[in-house]
């Protein structure tokens, strides 16, 4: 951690010591080569070349270079010592510390200057990458926690013919689809923190919040937060602590021919898009339905969490500007529907979601649901900040507490404030 924290110092410095000439290539005549850089590695960076070498041969004045598998390490480190790449893509959660070491080039100029229609992106994809109205980086993709799976047969076994609407009825539902022999469960109907804990999502769903931008205050302990945690503590408190984390260590892998939601052992999940794709569909064992809302809160009905990557040109990158007409190229329409066919994705692109080439396109059929939730205007994510990892983590041990009967929810929320707002005040004050 120590050593992150200096490379993050050591950028600061760097953005004020290297030269951050542009150098069109005009004069020359000669095509201005960039380099991007995705974390992205494997046949998962495949899609993402393709846009690449078709970026290449769209036009005659910039040629993109192309390095896969540099992870956020290796993206720092270069930046620090003055050898970044012009643009490069990474997950969103960094650009709010990396942006607060000024390693980041911020991206207003370039929207207004070019008249970039910001809005025509999702609002809760771009948003993760505003630091204080700054728009550091922009979204290449988005993933996005907003339906319930559940396992078919269980349902028909137990005599349930449609999905729970609210959050009562999940937990109902969820004590009906839950069975017992000697003493120990042999299934369950829902554990809130499998196969993890969603430290953001259950907030989100309850209408809750992380950030009051007029005060400059951490509201993790907000009564929608709170509420939040106490749902899932019902869970617990009805089955055991004990008895879940029984049955859960039973549980085969996760999106394994074993795992507990394909075989009924689990009746219920949180849903993102691209798991158990080959279980989904109107054959597949796995049903989806929109995740259930508070039933007080109708307003909060299509809610879901998005998770997006981002692109972004670093503050010392030599060749700005062919980065911006690069990034702009990946996020048209045309090449966000051709990256989300071939990497299972959602476009950020709203005019995509539409688009019969991906509404009617057959081969992703699997993915209807999720575009079309897309468009929801109850989407949220975290705030972005320049302690958002450590917020996280405060989320996650503190709920992890609560839900295993140690604090109250209020407690375990009340704590996160306690070691957040300190981080946050002294942000506040620069």
């Amino acid at each position: 951690m120590k050593k992150f924290l200096l490379l993050l110092v050591g950028v600061l410095l760097m953005v004020f010591t290297v030269a951050c000439s542009k150098d069109s290539g005009s004069d020359s005549g000669k095509k201005v080569e960039i380099d991007f850089w995705t974390t992205l590695g494997g046949k998962d960076a495949g899609t993402l070349e393709a846009l690449v070498e078709k970026y290449n041969k769209s036009q005659d004045k910039v040629v993109v270079n192309f390095l896969s598998t540099q992870d956020d390490q290796k993206q720092l480190t270069a930046i620090s010592g003055g050898n970044a790449p012009d643009i490069a893509h990474i997950y969103w959660n960094m650009v709010g510390p990396w942006a607060a070491t000024g390693a980041l080039e911020p991206l207003n100029k370039y929207i207004e200057e070019d008249n970039f229609d910001l809005d025509g992106l999702i609002p809760a994809a771009t948003e993760r990458m505003r630091v204080e109205d700054v728009q550091y980086g922009l979204p290449l993709t988005m993933s996005m926690a907003s339906k319930l799976f559940y396992n078919k047969q269980a349902f028909a076994d137990a005599g349930i013919t449609d999905p729970p609407a609210t959050m009562e009825e999940l937990f109902d539902y969820s004590k009906k689809l839950t069975k017992e022999e000697n003493g120990q469960l042999t299934q369950i109907g829902f554990i809130p923190d499998y196969p993890w804990i969603d430290n953001v999502f259950w907030p989100i769903m309850f209408g809750g919040s992380f950030y009051n931008e007029e005060t400059g205050e951490v509201t993790p302990n907000n009564p929608e937060n709170v509420q939040a945690i106490e749902f899932q503590q019902k869970f617990y408190k009805e089955f055991g602590v004990e008895a879940i984390n029984k049955i859960r260590s039973g549980m085969g892998a996760y999106e394994t021919p074993q795992d507990p939601l394909i075989t009924g052992k689990l009746a219920m999940l949180i849903g993102w898009e691209n798991h158990f794709n080959e279980y989904r569909g109107e054959d597949g064992p796995i049903g989806v339905a929109d995740f259930p809302y508070p039933e007080n809160r109708p307003d909060l009905k299509a809610s879901g969490m998005v998770s997006p990557t981002a692109l972004y040109i670093p503050k010392n990158a030599k060749h700005k500007d062919e980065a911006w007409d690069f990034m702009k190229f990946l996020l048209s329409e045309e090449n966000q529907i051709e990256y989300a066919i071939k990497f299972g994705s959602i476009p950020v692109v709203k005019s995509a979601l539409d688009n019969p080439k991906l509404t009617e396109n057959e081969d992703v059929k699997i993915m209807w649901e999720f575009y079309e939730a897309a468009k929801s205007e109850n989407l949220k994510g975290f705030p972005n900040s320049v302690y958002i990892n450590e917020y996280l983590q405060a989320l996650s041990e503190e709920t992890e507490k609560a839900l295993k009967g140690e604090l109250t929810a209020q407690q375990a929320m009340d704590n996160v404030k306690k070691k957040i707002q300190p981080i946050a005040d002294k942000e506040n004050k620069k």
